[in-house]
């Protein structure tokens, strides 16, 4: 209790306590609890109070985003420059930082050359992955191209299954693929060159009846 209000609650006390009455008790304990609070007030923080104070501090700093973004692109060879860039430009600062470091570490694909696409799409977390999966999983078109196709794509994630699942399944060239997943012009039909469209019957005009 700090001693200003030690002090208010001692005078409560004695207000209502007759200065003859008032055991001999009040008094002593209303001493040491004032010689309490002033040594506590007086002693230095604790080593563990400090470690706390200064960890909570560097926690927070931990969490700011800026810092975080610029720290990933510097650490994958992006020039500070373009990484205070393109960090106070994001909405989402780490979303960007893990685009660059994602592609860069799991690809061939140079830190400054993923940092400009990166920079270019709505959801660069979904790039990293349509990178890196096509990349991995079906392999044999450029490095290039499934960059430049996944920049492309309105929803990367989906594209990536589209090029993965078919060139597991069809065993087709990867670059003609990603040509194919990315065209919307693509009709289903298309992918069933001996499907025959339905016949359907010629719909008669009704008679019209004599007045």
């Amino acid at each position: 209790m700090p001693y200003s209000n030690l002090s208010s609650f001692l005078s409560q006390i004695f207000t209502t306590i007759e200065p003859r009455k008032a055991p001999h008790w009040v008094s002593v304990g209303a001493t040491a609890l004032a010689a309490a609070s002033l040594l506590s007030a007086a002693l230095p923080m604790s080593p563990a109070g400090a470690i706390n104070i200064n960890w909570n501090w560097k926690f927070n700093q931990n969490k700011n985003s800026y810092r975080i973004c610029a720290q990933e692109m510097v650490a994958v060879g992006v020039v500070p420059e373009a990484a205070a860039a393109a960090c106070a430009a994001a909405l989402h600062p780490r979303d960007v930082s893990m685009c660059v470091s994602q592609i860069n570490t799991k690809t061939k694909v140079a830190a400054m050359d993923a940092l400009f696409n990166c920079r270019r799409v709505r959801r660069p977390d979904e790039l990293a992955t349509c990178v890196v999966d096509i990349n991995s999983k079906a392999q044999g078109a450029p490095i290039a191209s499934v960059l430049d196709h996944c920049r492309r794509s309105l929803l990367p994630e989906r594209f990536s299954e589209c090029v993965v699942g078919l060139s597991r399944e069809l065993k087709s060239p990867t670059e003609q693929l990603l040509a194919t997943c990315i065209d919307a012009r693509y009709q289903i039909g298309q992918f069933e060159p001996n499907a025959v469209p339905p016949v359907t019957a010629p719909v008669l005009p009704s008679p019209v009846p004599n007045p």
